[in-house]
């Protein structure tokens, strides 16, 4: 019997939860959801989020996904010409004055902390030519964000100013790998790697077109194709569960000018 539970995610959801409340003073987070429904109405899409941690400002919101893997690790491929670490991530951001709403969109926002940025991650022992388990539980994961994002609106007093920021987290039992890699030593007669390193991470950001289903702003009508598929693009941070508490205690939205003026 403790098998059958034991081969199932929810123990980890469950302590997960736990660890965080039990040390949300060091830390500031608290879990707000657990098992909490959630359905997009863009997209009809449905499901429950696995938990929602409120930092105590009530201003910022992880929506976060536990996916406990056996024995396995995820591996992400970063070009060795590419920034080593970022601090950009794509975020919700609901911002509204009275009745009136400023903000209600994915916004690159400069956060803490620091990590290597990926597209592509490799799962020993899946299919790579089918969307992988990291991508689809990502896309569900942005989807959820943004329902939740919509509920949270729909429920705000028409005489209350409300910021609210949510992120995409999805904290794993998988040891988490980046692999840096020359783009001209991959050869095109068999597709294969030559050298690489591999270097083992506490956390990563996972940023690629994952679920465009917020409408694309106006502006991006006229802009490059470059602008549009940022526009597309959003960013789930992966974290190792053995390093949650070091990444809360960690995480935080940068007070600079740049995200000052998003958040008015």
């Amino acid at each position: 019997m403790k098998g059958h539970v034991n081969s199932s995610g929810f123990p980890l959801q469950i302590a997960i939860s736990n660890h965080v409340n039990e040390l949300s003073v060091q830390h500031g987070w608290s879990t707000k959801y657990t098992e909490h429904s959630w359905r997009n109405g863009n997209t009809s899409e449905s499901g429950f989020i696995d938990l929602v941690l409120a930092y105590s400002s009530g201003t910022q919101f992880m929506v976060v996904e536990c996916k406990r893997v056996k024995d396995t690790s995820w591996i992400f491929l970063v070009d060795e010409n590419s920034p080593k670490v970022r601090r950009h991530a794509k975020s919700f951001v609901f911002r509204k004055s009275g009745p009136e709403v400023k903000r209600f969109e994915w916004l690159d926002l400069t956060l803490d902390p620091s990590t290597p940025e990926s597209q592509f991650c490799v799962i020993p022992g899946t299919d790579n030519r089918s969307q992988s388990l990291i991508e689809r539980s990502s896309a569900e994961l942005v989807s959820a964000t943004e329902a939740l994002a919509m509920e949270d609106r729909s429920l705000s007093l028409d005489d209350r100013e409300d910021l609210r920021i949510y992120f995409n987290v999805i904290v794993t039992t998988a040891t988490l790998q980046v692999c840096r890699f020359n783009a001209q030593s991959i050869s095109m007669k068999d597709g294969t790697l030559g050298e690489a390193d591999f270097k083992e991470v506490p956390y990563v950001r996972f940023r690629k077109q994952l679920n465009p289903v917020y409408e694309i702003p106006e502006f991006y009508q006229v802009a490059g194709h470059q602008d549009v598929a940022k526009a597309k693009e959003n960013t789930v941070f992966v974290v190792n569960s053995s390093h949650l508490f070091e990444f809360l205690r960690e995480f935080g939205v940068d007070n600079g000018t740049s995200n000052n003026n998003y958040l008015r």
